[in-house]
Formats: structure tokens, C-alpha cells, sequence
């Protein structure tokens, strides 16, 4: 099986050196930041763009983000709760312990981006291109992959009860680690998906197949 290689943030050193400077009040583009709460108030609706940054405890919640860029950026214990990101732009990016319920992003392009320990429950990402994503020990339950284009996907110990991966090739993607006892795929694109075998009776049933148990 091919390895899936994740590239990680590449965070440089001047971050530490910029921290102190200020920051304008509505930034277009931030770069090599470092941003705790409290450190800017985000206005919704801009195009925001984000290099070499890191935020903790910062909120989105609500907020337009709509074509949003997010390159080597970190965000730690952030709340993009309900936010509006469609058609956005993520590349070699971290959610560590993030909140994303409700979150869309939508016909977005997500590559080397890692989501651990995030709740994106009810979150979408239909008709987007995920290349070297992994969810790890996340809730992504009654989320939305609806026609999305997967490649190197890695799925780690995470919830996916009821996501919705209808229209999605699900050819190298391996589930048999993750927990859902129902989710929505397209009965044509699921060869060559790994499952446990407790998932693969439950496809069958799904599938109306009937299982003959041997007594």
C-alpha cells in the first residue's frame, strides 16, 4: 500500500521576531504571525490570507471566508464554527483540537492538511480536491464529501456516523479504522475502498444483500 507522506506547516523563525509588531486592523494578508486571542478582530467578508502563521484560541465563527487562502498555517484551538469558506484555498495546514461544526468549505482545494482532535460535525466540503488529508481522532460525523476528488486520504480513529460521500471514488481509502455504522457512499465507487468486516456487513445490509449466518 502506497505511504501517504504529509508535509507539515513550514514555519519560519521570523515569526517570533514580528510577533510584537502591530498588526493593521483589518489585514488582508497576514504573514508570519504569531496570534493568540484577543491579538486581532477578524473582519467577516474579507478575502483573508494567511503565510507562516499560527493562531490559538482565535475565532471565526459566523464568518464570511469565502476564497479564504490558508498556507503553512496553524490553528490551535480555534472555533470556525458555522463559517462560510467556500472556494477557499488550504495548503500544508493544521486544525489541532479546532472546532468546525456547521463549518462549509465548499469547491475548495485542501492539500496537506491534517484535522486532529477536531468536532466538524455537520461540516462540508462537497465538489472540493483533498490530496494528503488526514483526519485523526475527529468527529466528522453527518458531514458533507459529496462529489469530492480524494487522494492519499488517511482516516484515523475518527467518528464518520452518516457523512456523505455519494458521487465520491472511494478507490485507497481506508475506513476500516474509523467508527459509523451508517454512511452514504455510491455503490459504484466504493471498489478497492478498505473496510472492516463489521463494515462490510453493514454496506451489504445497506445494499440490501442478505447475510446468511451460519448456526
Amino acid at each position: 500500500m502506497k505511504k501517504v507522506v504529509f508535509q507539515k506547516p513550514k514555519l519560519s523563525a521570523h515569526r517570533e521576531k514580528l510577533r510584537a509588531e502591530q498588526i493593521p486592523a483589518d489585514p488582508e494578508t497576514l504573514r508570519c504571525v504569531d496570534m493568540e486571542s484577543g491579538d486581532l478582530r477578524f473582519t467577516s467578508g474579507m478575502q483573508l490570507s494567511t503565510d507562516d502563521a499560527v493562531f490559538t484560541d482565535c475565532t471565526f465563527a459566523e464568518m464570511d471566508l469565502s476564497g479564504a487562502s490558508f498556507v503553512d498555517t496553524v490553528f490551535e484551538r480555534c472555533d470556525f464554527s458555522n463559517v462560510k469558506g467556500g472556494h477557499a484555498d488550504l495548503l500544508r495546514c493544521e486544525f489541532r483540537n479546532c472546532k468546525l461544526t456547521g463549518a462549509n468549505f465548499d469547491h475548495s482545494g485542501v492539500k496537506h492538511v491534517r484535522f486532529e482532535e477536531c468536532d466538524a460535525r455537520y461540516s462540508s466540503f462537497s465538489f472540493s480536491k483533498l490530496q494528503a488529508v488526514q483526519l485523526m481522532d475527529s468527529q466528522f460525523s453527518e458531514s458533507d464529501f459529496y462529489e469530492c476528488i480524494l487522494k492519499d486520504m488517511k482516516l484515523t480513529r475518527s467518528q464518520l456516523e452518516n457523512a456523505n460521500f455519494r458521487e465520491t471514488d472511494l478507490a485507497g481509502v481506508n475506513l476500516a479504522d474509523c467508527t459509523f455504522e451508517r454512511l452514504e457512499v455510491t455503490p459504484s465507487k466504493i471498489a478497492a475502498c478498505t473496510v472492516s468486516k463489521e463494515q462490510a456487513i453493514g454496506f451489504a445490509r445497506m445494499f440490501g444483500l442478505l447475510i446468511h449466518e451460519e448456526s
